[in-house]
């Protein structure tokens, strides 16, 4: 079941409003407080782009598995449109070097919240004022048909979340899509930078990374290439 709403605050609050209904789609025209990962803002103009959040049952494994699982069923639905997607740790999806989708996980005690922003018909400058390099499907020619891409994302997120709730999620299809792993990267978490060099990501989606004091497995963090001179 899917409800298009003109306007909203967030799809992802007012899927913590409505009555519970496991694989209900939220999905609006604008959002007035469009939210990212880690307090940050998504930008949210009428008929950008996509947002939509999806109401699931709630998953008894970590957010950042979860967090993984999700944004490889976003790059699953847009891979079926173009090739050249990538995915960036932990749940972004990139392509030619540009930010175009995002996942935000919410979690509650009887839901289950996952939110997706796709930036659809924006243009570069539009996007010029972004913190990371940002584009668009248009902005990148890549044809779609807007319905056909909600519903392929609604199936993907539905069956993703069953091979998380059946423990049959496998982090290899996320990181195989993951160019960071083996790169010498920097990571910006709770305040401070790591740097050091992506290993891979373990069973619990945590990014394992090699620096000068030891290995680390991060759980959450903004990733970037390093540049080593």
């Amino acid at each position: 079941m899917v409800v298009h709403l003109e306007r909203v605050d967030s799809t992802n609050e007012e899927a913590k409003r409505v009555p519970f209904c496991h694989g209900l789609c939220i999905v609006a025209r604008e959002q007035t407080g469009g939210k990212g990962r880690r307090g940050k803002s998504w930008l949210s103009e009428r008929d950008k782009g996509l947002y939509a959040s999806f109401l699931l049952r709630p998953i008894e494994r970590n957010v950042t598995l979860s967090s993984l699982a999700f944004g490889w069923a976003v790059f699953k639905t847009l891979s079926n449109f173009s090739e050249g997607f990538y995915l960036k740790w932990p749940n972004d999806v990139y392509i030619k070097g540009r930010k175009v989708a995002g996942v935000l996980i919410e979690g509650l005690k009887e839901r289950t919240v996952v939110g997706v922003g796709i930036n659809l018909y924006y243009t570069r400058k539009e996007l010029s004022f972004f913190p990371v390099p940002a584009t668009s499907l248009t902005a990148e020619g890549i044809e779609f048909d807007r319905e056909e891409l909600l519903r392929e994302l609604h199936r993907n997120i539905l069956e993703t979340h069953s091979l998380l709730e059946e423990g049959k999620f496998r982090v290899e299809l996320f990181e195989e899509n993951c160019p960071l792993i083996g790169k010498s990267i920097k990571v910006e978490t709770d305040g401070n930078v790591l740097t050091g060099r992506a290993l891979g990501i373990d069973r619990e989606g945590a990014l394992v990374v090699e620096t000068e004091t030891g290995i680390k497995r991060l759980f959450s963090g903004d990733v970037s290439v390093r540049e080593v001179r």
